[in-house]
């Protein structure tokens, strides 16, 4: 898997000192920071989030609560990288709250850093918190909870984190406001996610195979609606940060065949919550098409584009 700056960025992660909530040097010091906000920039209002999309989210990560850590491999390197870019900041919070916590890796590497916060942990989905309480044991003192993390939650606190999670956001700028009003002042929020560039191949492929049957329509994948980087920009402006830092980074893994792929992506949840079936033939077809346009020495190559965001209110 090739991640080396990520990697290296790892090495960065800060042991904590006492003192008031700081962001990392390298965020005090980034451009763009304050000043106007980003062009477009404007006030909106976001539609609810339909039940049946949570439900599908819910639905998909539920079935594959105990084989989804041997297959998140990603999760857990965007959860490490994230982590890293904190530097102290986890070590010195005393209220944190975990939006989508899953199985708890995230939470795991939190709790070890800091053991004396107040840790929250929510998710969708029970199963998925029973997992979690499961990996960290109950002497952890984590209080893990059902819920869905768009929704206003009560409570103070001094970071919001989230790993591999608001991708899935209905309503991503009307969240992040939720969450300024949250923080504590000089609270910081942080997260992970993954942008439109995630299984960019995937995307390819099942245009070429649309095309070679002569479909009226080509099937879409979910990573393709996506945020991007400016447009989690946006939405950290509107929500009230002036100071923040976002980083992208285009990461490559391989797999010996497309079945392959598919197979794991599907262990870990992260499929359509919308799905539309795939006839036999255009599946087929897709085999067929990423394999001939993409395979290359006996591998296929997947592409993930993550995005790592810290703001401090």
């Amino acid at each position: 898997m090739a991640h080396e700056s990520v990697t290296s960025a790892m090495e960065k992660v800060g042991k904590g000192f006492p003192g008031r909530i700081n962001l990392p040097s390298w965020l005090e010091n980034a451009g763009g920071l304050g000043g106007e906000a980003p062009a477009g920039a404007a006030e909106s209002c976001e539609p609810q989030a339909p039940m049946d999309l949570k439900h599908g989210i819910r639905r998909n990560f539920a079935r594959r609560a105990r084989s989804y850590d041997r297959h998140a491999s990603m999760q857990r390197l965007m959860a490490q990288g994230l982590v890293a870019m904190l530097e102290g900041i986890p070590a010195r919070a005393r209220r944190i709250l975990e939006i989508g916590c899953g199985t708890g890796y995230l939470t795991q590497l939190l709790r070890q850093i800091n053991r004396d916060a107040r840790l929250i942990a929510l998710d969708l989905d029970a199963a998925l918190l029973e997992t979690a309480r499961e990996r960290l044991g109950p002497e952890a003192g984590v209080a893990f909870l059902a819920a869905d993390g768009e929704n206003p939650i009560r409570g103070e606190y001094d970071l919001i984190i989230g790993n591999a999670t608001f991708q899935w956001f209905a309503r991503p700028g009307e969240t992040l406001a939720a969450y300024w009003r949250n923080l504590a002042p000089g609270g910081v929020l942080a997260f992970s996610t993954l942008g439109p560039g995630t299984f960019q191949e995937l995307a390819g492929a099942l245009s070429l195979a649309a095309e070679s049957l002569n479909l009226a329509e080509t099937p879409r994948i979910a990573a393709q609606d996506f945020g991007d980087r400016e447009s989690w920009s946006r939405h950290l402006h509107r929500a009230g940060f002036t100071r923040m830092h976002l980083c992208r980074e285009m990461v490559a893994t391989t797999f010996p065949t497309v079945r392959d792929f598919l197979k794991a992506l599907q262990a870990t949840g992260a499929t359509n919550p919308n799905p539309r079936p795939f006839s036999p033939r255009l599946l087929t077809a897709l085999l067929h098409a990423y394999q001939a346009a993409y395979g290359e020495h006996g591998v296929i190559p997947v592409s993930y584009e993550v995005i790592w965001a810290v703001a401090q209110k």
